[in-house]
């Protein structure tokens, strides 16, 4: 049976609302298991959870009804306000990609796509070449071509700052893609090795979106344009807040199940009521205790479970006038007890109450290690020395240095309980040690747009989604930001601002190593100094709880699994 053709988050940095993040491409999984104390065990990376079911046991048509957190701001998932989670779970359907992986993250070619992806040379330099499937086109009846790869490296590899991008990874190590024996044919030469090439091309757009800045970075903001998939577009109410795709018929592949899919805005704390009440059918429950019980005791849901590559973590805005000083960054980390935010936010889900101490390796991921040093245990009294040293003195309940009071602003989504737990989790622990904290929710589908990517906030919190691709799918997040041309910071992903040339440096070494080990080795040496600059406190890999329509197939925790989006259906 084969689940593993159409991915449903496209290997790039996206973000999604719940609160969920995911970066770009890195090494293989292991399947290590790591135990906690109390004898359960963090689920195997080659594990999920989907009701995996032959096609041929599903209903032929149905709705699938899925909540959103909010509508995308921009349908074109490379653009820097296009990486959302929400955006990816709609575009996955329309959109192209050469590879997807297995529960085991191992690479599955979608022969929809590309008959074949094959690395062909490594000397003098490494060269893949595509061979495009014959039959796939775009939705306007043109075919795919190498102009479409010619065009998406183009707008991606950097070059051209015009392009608002949300990651260059893989692209900028790519020296040209050039026609083959014609035009179904694509030679892709690099200029410097990279590892991961099969994650790029992912999520390909049409030449005529990757061409003009103008359309990159705004033609797709009202409603996806030219795609190809098993769905095509069909509406966008945007006073009813919903999305419609319906089954292409033009679609060269396999069919998909469904006639239809909806796409709803719903509030995340909501979801749950909606799941309830037969409203909507499945909802990603996460860490959430509250919707986890109610789904439980609902008739006809059932949870599903897998651990993807999925981390919560605390973010701290190094440009913020508080928190540019990386001492009091590390203060903070000393004061934050990240044992009793994993406590009071797994605990009462029965999976493993485990901190991550990794941002480039989870647990269940081969190359996993503690690499946080003297960062690693909660040392309140060491904090406070820190910010002493730091010329921020006690002035009654709360520090102050120059008049300044020693505040920060705690920037999170409204409507989303957990998120408003860990802040007043934060603001309580670092109370003691004379910082203020002062908590500020904000509209869900403001939260990204107007607050994170702009920089408009001392310390939040969400989740990064992952993919099979450790290494290089983190770059984007802790690559130091260059000021453009507009004498703007470039982040990319960078939400902390916090970097260094030793980094980069490493990245681009670990992404053009094709020694496994030597890959882990450097990956390790990154996420040292990504500890000790304070970029962000990892906390846990997150649960991959879903609830579900008991009788929806092929769909719920997927891991490390790419989705299927024609074989998503109803048991009959």
């Amino acid at each position: 049976m084969d689940l593993s053709r159409r991915r449903m988050n496209l290997l790039g940095p996206i973000l999604a609302l719940v609160l969920v993040a995911t970066a770009c491409a890195g090494g293989g999984n292991g399947g290590s298991v790591a135990p906690d104390g109390e004898g359960r065990a963090t689920p195997s990376a080659s594990e999920n959870d989907v009701n995996a079911t032959d096609r041929d046991q599903l209903q032929d048509g149905g709705t699938l009804r899925w909540p959103l957190g909010q509508l995308p701001p921009n349908f074109n998932t490379h653009a820097v306000d296009g990486a959302l989670g929400d955006n990816a779970a709609v575009m996955g359907a329309l959109l192209l990609s050469p590879f997807d992986f297995d529960a085991g993250a191992q690479p599955v070619l979608d022969e929809d796509f590309v008959q074949s992806a094959d690395l062909t040379a490594t000397e003098p330099q490494q060269v893949v070449t595509y061979r495009i499937n014959p039959q796939a086109r775009w939705s306007d009846g043109t075919p795919v071509t190498v102009a479409d790869f010619e065009a998406q490296w183009s707008a991606l590899n950097g070059t051209d700052p015009a392009f608002e991008v949300a990651s260059t990874q893989g692209y900028d190590k790519i020296e040209t893609v050039a026609m083959g024996s014609d035009e179904r044919e694509v030679i892709v030469t690099f200029r410097e090795d990279y590892v991961d090439w099969r994650g790029l091309f992912s999520g390909l757009y049409p030449a005529a979106t990757n061409r003009d800045p103008a359309v990159f970075n705004d033609g797709w903001r009202d409603a996806p344009l030219t795609s190809a998939g098993p769905f095509r577009f069909e509406s966008l109410d945007r006073t009813a807040q919903t999305i419609t795709l319906v089954r292409d018929e033009q679609w060269w592949g396999r069919p998909a199940k469904l006639d239809r899919v909806i796409y709803q805005v719903i509030d995340p704390d909501a979801q749950i009521d909606a799941l309830a009440n037969g409203e909507i059918d499945f909802i990603d429950v996460g860490s959430d205790v509250n919707k986890l019980e109610r789904a439980r005791s609902t008739p006809g849901i059932e949870v599903r479970r897998a651990a993807g590559p999925n981390f919560t973590h605390i973010t701290m805005n190094g440009t913020s006038e508080v928190l540019r000083d990386v001492g009091v960054r590390r203060a903070l980390a000393l004061a934050i007890d990240r044992d009793t935010i994993a406590r009071a936010l797994l605990g009462p889900l029965d999976v493993p109450v485990e901190t991550l101490d990794n941002h480039i390796f989870m647990r269940n991921q081969r190359g996993y290690r503690d690499n946080t040093g003297d960062l690693g245990a909660y040392d309140p009294e060491r904090a406070e020395a820190m910010l002493d040293a730091a010329g921020w003195g006690r002035a009654g309940a709360v520090r102050a240095k120059d008049g300044r009071e020693l505040a920060i602003r705690f920037v999170i989504p409204s409507q989303v309980a957990t998120s408003q737990q860990l802040a007043e989790l934060v603001q309580g622990m670092l109370q003691p040690v004379g910082v203020r904290v002062d908590i500020e929710a904000v509209p869900v589908g403001d939260f990204f747009e107007r607050y994170i990517t702009p920089g408009n906030f001392d310390v939040t919190a969400f989740a990064w989604a992952g993919t099979v691709f450790p290494i290089s799918s983190s770059r984007s997040i802790y690559a130091q930001p260059k000021v453009g041309e507009d004498g703007e910071l470039d982040v990319q992903q960078n939400y902390a601002r916090v970097g260094s040339d030793e980094i980069d440096r490493l990245f681009a070494e670990a992404t053009s190593q094709f020694d496994e080990e030597k890959a882990i080795e450097l990956g390790n040496r990154i996420d040292a100094l990504i500890w000790q600059n304070v970029h962000s406190l990892t906390l846990y890999q997150r649960p991959e709880i879903v609830a579900t329509r008991a009788d929806l197939a092929n769909f719920g925790a997927f891991g490390f699994a790419s989705g299927v989006y024609e074989d998503i259906g109803f048991t009959r």
